[in-house]
């Protein structure tokens, strides 16, 4: 008798939580519809009225911060209708801890200004951060994340794009990890001859690699494998070179500058 009064309460709060999952996945399918119509407006006013374009980035920023913030589930939602549309990037981590989401306010002319909000999974819960004031920094959009573990701890090094002008733009690689529930991007992961990095930019000219077919640009790549990090030659006069690429292989706790190579090898 008491074994089937507690089957009988165990389904009922499977029953129960799983209406709360429910409900809480319409909420916040009914927060991306919302955002979703606003960058679609937006989008609409980008060749007519710039303050129509400013009004709808502000609106569309601060509902999708606020879906975030409120439901830290969205952790490991999929927003297929604001990517699928092009409306937003979303980069998740292989572990499914750490996310960065990014997208294009069309408010800076031929230079792009991009905001972000990212969100990590610690052990004391999930939490977010959204950087909403850089002063005069264009910011970028991740395109990549890719993970590593140093002494069984990740890290995660995401790839991400800037676009100044028609001509001029940047790729860079950042090391992030979790400590404690702060999200760390001062990791000095990199180590050239001379001082260690936590972040390597490449600017370029982008009429040097428009020809490319990939979008984003796959320019800085990373070799699971063999756990190397593969940096394209820039020269002098802002052009990517092609098949040259300066080298950074992991060595104990950090990616160590080896060398200069004509081959890679790219991880999917």
């Amino acid at each position: 008798m008491i074994l089937h009064r507690l089957i009988i309460f165990f389904l009922i709060a499977v029953m129960l939580n799983n209406g709360k999952c429910f409900a809480q996945q319409e909420k916040i399918a009914q927060q991306e519809k919302k955002c979703a119509e606003l960058y679609a407006k937006l989008l609409s006013f980008v060749q007519t009225s710039g303050d129509s374009v400013n009004l709808y980035a502000a609106r569309f920023e601060k509902n999708l911060v606020e879906c975030i913030r409120e439901n830290p589930s969205t952790l490991h939602y999929a927003f297929s209708v604001l990517t699928d549309s092009g409306f937003c990037s979303i980069q998740t981590s292989a572990d499914g801890n750490f996310r960065i989401y990014s997208w294009d306010t069309w408010t800076g002319g031929t230079m792009h200004i991009f905001k972000n909000i990212y969100q990590w999974k610690s052990d004391d819960g999930i939490f977010s951060r959204h950087d909403k004031d850089r002063g005069e920094d264009p910011g970028n959009f991740c395109s990549a994340i890719y993970s590593v573990k140093l002494k069984d701890k990740p890290y995660y090094l995401a790839i991400t794009n800037g676009v100044y002008s028609t001509r001029d733009a940047i790729q860079s690689i950042s090391a992030f990890t979790i400590k404690k529930n702060i999200l760390t991007d001062t990791v000095r992961l990199f180590k050239t001859k001379t001082k260690r990095l936590h972040t390597i930019d490449v600017a370029f000219d982008f009429f040097s690699v428009s020809e490319k077919a990939e979008r984003p640009l796959k320019l800085i790549t990373y070799d699971e494998e063999s756990k190397t990090v593969y940096i394209p030659v820039v020269n002098k006069d802002d052009k990517v070179v092609n098949n040259q690429f300066l080298v950074y292989t992991l060595k104990d706790e950090y990616f160590e500058f080896t060398g200069i190579s004509s081959d890679k090898r790219i991880s999917n």
